[in-house]
């Protein structure tokens, strides 16, 4: 068996990491899935040796061996990957618009993450507040623009990473919420269905580790 191309380095959770193992998955290349143990990374006297070999000494990272490059930055590497494997669009339109839907989401994923050391009456009134407020703002838009696209691909009329990207994040919002937050969006909910049961992606999901977020 040759050695993959790819390391995927994160931890035992999908989150950030994984819409990078969904496009590499559907575009059929083997990655070796490196998880590391969060609460040996979070102490200050971790046994892991090897922080500094990734960028900013976070993760996820991407270790692409093809080109001798460590990348950081979750939705770099999926860009990243996007563009090498010419799922960016096929214009610079095309291209911008899958930009500006990854900084919609990022926006929301900043306001998920601040939660988390958060008392339980601050975090609940945080919920509230992204399921009644920052939800519609945005899966609005995005529900209406995909809709007017066909509701198959989120931009242009073919597979781009930002479908991947959405797909993940609607589900990592819905698990960490425990609510389902595309239920009022039955396009996006389509969407997501249908990237999910893309054979190659589909087959990744019933083999990567059972997690919660």
């Amino acid at each position: 068996m040759s050695t993959p191309k790819y390391k995927v380095i994160y931890f035992n959770f999908m989150w950030l990491a994984e819409p990078t193992r969904l496009l590499l998955s559907y575009v059929k290349e083997d990655f070796e899935d490196v998880r590391l143990d969060w609460d040996e990374w979070e102490k200050p006297d971790s046994k892991i040796t090897n922080k500094d070999d990734y960028p900013y000494r976070k993760l996820p990272a991407l270790e692409d061996t093809e080109n001798g490059l460590i990348l950081g930055q979750s939705f770099t590497i999926v860009r990243y990957l996007g563009r090498k494997y010419k799922l960016v669009g096929k214009t610079e339109v095309e291209a911008a618009k899958c930009d500006e839907y990854a900084d919609v989401l990022k926006d929301m994923l900043k306001e998920i993450e601040v939660m988390d050391d958060k008392d339980e009456k601050t975090k609940s009134v945080m919920k509230t507040n992204f399921l009644e407020k920052t939800v519609p703002r945005y899966f609005s838009v995005i529900e209406s623009n995909l809709k007017k696209n066909g509701g198959k691909f989120l931009v242009g009329n073919s597979i781009t990473w930002i479908d991947f990207l959405l797909a993940q994040m609607a589900q990592n919002f819905s698990n960490y919420l425990e609510t389902d937050v595309i239920a009022n969006y039955p396009t996006i909910k389509g969407h997501q269905q249908q990237i999910f049961e893309i054979p190659e992606i589909k087959a990744w999901i019933a083999k990567r580790p059972v997690t919660q977020y």
